[in-house]
């Protein structure tokens, strides 16, 4: 039987991160950026995610490895977009948006501690700021000022061009920042986990994986990206179940992160995001 509404609510309250976390980047009363350690995390303007599958589970999953598949056999289909994926884009407003062209399926009654979410590892963030000093911009290598922004495009947000800069307001341009390693351009790492975080009691485990579902070995093929979650707290399902709401944390979804030069030329990626279910009854 399927869910009859599924709804998502997109929030900026929460954070779970599926990269390496980094600090918020300081901002004055007028909102000028200044970056801390050459690496922080902001807000977006917007932030969109493709979605391909999302299960409960009543244990925890197994992360895939270079060999296997992520193993869920205690997990429940909630959510299915096929092989295309269903894409959502959040501004962080609290308006409620949903994913188009997705079936969802109303989960057996029962006690889910987990979730297994299958991603595309291509983050779409717009964003654009005053800098507390000139930047330059990692597109030319020639535009500089306080005014950055991204670019439209798509590349790898290492050393993709995702900025540019001036000495007048830019407007941003939406950037599809993909990841293909949790450690940037100076190592493959393909699996990352963190614990407790923001204080909630979450665990998340994020794992780069190949077309075949089995996590990157070198970072050259990496495909999608799978997310284990322990849930803060139990997601209990009864036979009362009215719908199931769905929230995403984007407070800090996008890393800016420069070189030491001067000006530091600037790039800007995909940060952390958080699943947050509440479960409705009638």
């Amino acid at each position: 039987m399927r869910v009859l509404l599924l709804i998502i609510f997109l929030i900026t309250t929460s954070l779970v991160s599926v990269d390496d976390a980094q600090a918020a980047c300081a901002a004055d009363s007028d909102g000028v950026i200044t970056v801390t350690d050459n690496s922080c995390s902001v807000q977006p303007d917007s932030y969109g995610i493709t979605m391909y599958k999302m299960y409960f589970c009543t244990s925890a999953p197994t992360a895939a490895t270079t060999s296997d598949a992520a193993d869920i056999s205690s997990c429940v289909l909630v959510f299915d977009a096929g092989a295309s994926g269903s894409r959502v884009d959040m501004t962080g407003t609290g308006d409620a948006g949903a994913f188009g062209g997705a079936t969802f399926f109303r989960p057996a009654p029962n006690t889910y501690t987990h979730g297994y979410m299958l991603i595309d590892n291509v983050f779409y963030v717009k964003y654009a700021a005053k800098f507390n000093e000139s930047k330059e911009g990692s597109k030319t290598g020639n535009d500089s000022g306080v005014f950055c922004g991204t670019l439209a495009g798509t590349g790898n947000e290492s050393t993709g061009q995702s900025t540019t800069c001036g000495a007048s307001a830019i407007t941003a341009g939406e950037w599809g920042a993909q990841l293909t390693s949790f450690n940037g351009s100076a190592s493959c790492v393909a699996i990352v986990t963190a614990s407790n975080l923001n204080n909630t009691g979450a665990d998340i485990t994020g794992v780069l994986e190949t077309s075949a579902g089995v996590r990157t070995s070198d970072c050259s093929d990496v495909d999608k990206l799978g997310g284990i979650q322990t849930f803060a707290s139990p997601v209990i399902i009864t036979k009362d179940l009215k719908t199931i709401d769905v929230a995403f944390g984007i407070s800090e979804g996008m890393t800016i992160f420069e070189n030491g030069a001067t000006p530091p030329v600037i790039n800007m990626g995909s940060g952390p995001f958080q699943a947050v279910i509440t479960v409705v009854n009638y």
